[in-house]
């Protein structure tokens, strides 16, 4: 008890609490942007509190067998004398995942059907289908947070880590709805978030295949993506007239008929 309540224990949680929130940007981002396509409020807190609740659940566990998933990050096989870990797997597909996903959510934005279009569809984007992408998302972008957890902390402050994923999780749970929100009213910073996302899953993509002549430091990305959203920010207060911004398509997904009445109030 007495370490826990020690200089190094409090920095630790400082230090800890401020990258798993710096790490979990992309993720708020990315769950916003995904969030938006929900019309309902209701719903969307729904959906909040289940990605929270998953989340919190999954990190846990996560931290609980991270000494059996570091063991797992040595070699399982080999690929032309390049040896293939567990860590390799999650990040090489985590990165293919964000390419894809998001190269489509762009198209599907630009060059997809009509919004009423797609409310007829009945093949539309269902509530679990959105719950499970954010889920997804949420697991690609916990494994960095949870190993960053594991090399910033000793093991006698495992109760440290704990604290500061909490913390980190409720950080993101507060202020997705707002981004998300934000980001629905301004197109041009979806799209912006939505390049940044891209140029992610690449980092993810070389990182899994140990591209040793290609290093790109995120710091340089985290630089690039707060210099541009500076700019806009900057666009959008010299603005004296808002003129009409673009109306993006916008996958909602297909809602049962008696929540219309909860849309209304």
């Amino acid at each position: 008890m007495d370490q826990l309540l020690s200089i190094e224990a409090a920095t630790s949680l400082v230090a800890l609490t401020f990258m798993e929130i710096l790490l979990g940007i992309d993720n708020v981002i990315f769950v916003s942007i995904i969030l938006g396509r929900i019309k309902s409020e209701a719903d969307k807190k729904k959906a909040s509190l289940i990605w929270m609740v998953v989340g919190i659940i999954f990190r846990i566990v996560l931290l609980f067998f991270l000494a059996k998933l570091i063991d797992n990050t040595g070699k399982l096989f080999t690929i032309f004398e390049h040896p293939v870990s567990l860590k390799d797997i999650i990040t090489l597909g985590g990165g293919l995942f964000l390419m894809i996903n998001t190269t489509l959510e762009i198209h599907n934005k630009l060059e997809g059907d009509d919004p009423d279009t797609v409310a007829k569809n009945k093949k539309g984007n269902s509530f679990k289908s959105i719950v499970g992408q954010i889920i997804l998302i949420d697991i690609i972008f916990s494994f960095d947070g949870i190993i960053t957890a594991i090399g910033m902390v000793k093991n006698q402050f495992f109760i440290i880590r704990i604290i500061a994923v909490l913390i980190s999780m409720a950080f993101m749970f507060i202020f997705a709805p707002r981004i998300s929100s934000f980001i629905h009213k301004h197109p041009t910073f979806k799209m912006l978030a939505l390049s940044f996302l891209i140029l992610i899953g690449v980092l993810l993509v070389i990182e899994g295949i140990h591209i040793e002549q290609i290093s790109i430091p995120h710091g340089y990305i985290y630089f690039a993506m707060a210099f541009s959203f500076g700019v806009e920010v900057l666009n959008l207060r010299m603005r004296k007239k808002q003129g009409k911004t673009v109306a993006l398509h916008e996958a909602y997904y297909k809602e049962k008929p008696d929540n219309t009445d909860d849309m209304a109030n």
